[in-house]
């Protein structure tokens, strides 16, 4: 079985608040938050999150991140989701949308 890399968008401003883990408001009112695959979180990122400001990408080590993760069906294909908050420690690259190259980052780990 391949391990695929994480990816989530999130606005810089939530980024710089982040403590020991990152809980977005999606885990309390939906019980996950929402992930993507490296081919398709620029255009999460771009749909979602941009138009409410700067944004970032950040890459989770699905294997740091101690909860439940499972793909779901939507519409946009495959996307994944992770039943809890994700530690710190399993976010190991941020990156500002405007930098962004989904050919640069890695997809399945190693």
């Amino acid at each position: 079985m391949t391990t695929r890399w994480l990816y989530h968008a999130l606005l810089r401003e939530d980024w710089e608040r982040v403590g020991e883990s990152y809980a977005p408001p999606s885990l309390a009112r939906e019980g996950f938050v929402h992930a993507s695959y490296r081919d398709v979180v620029e255009a999460s990122a771009r749909l979602y999150v941009a138009p409410k400001g700067a944004c970032v990408i950040v890459r989770i080590d699905p294997g740091g991140v101690g909860a439940r993760v499972e793909d779901a069906d939507t519409p946009r294909g495959p996307m994944p989701h992770v039943f809890g908050a994700i530690p710190r420690a399993a976010i190991v690259e941020v990156v500002a949308l405007d930098a962004w190259d989904a050919s640069r980052a890695p997809d399945v780990i190693e």
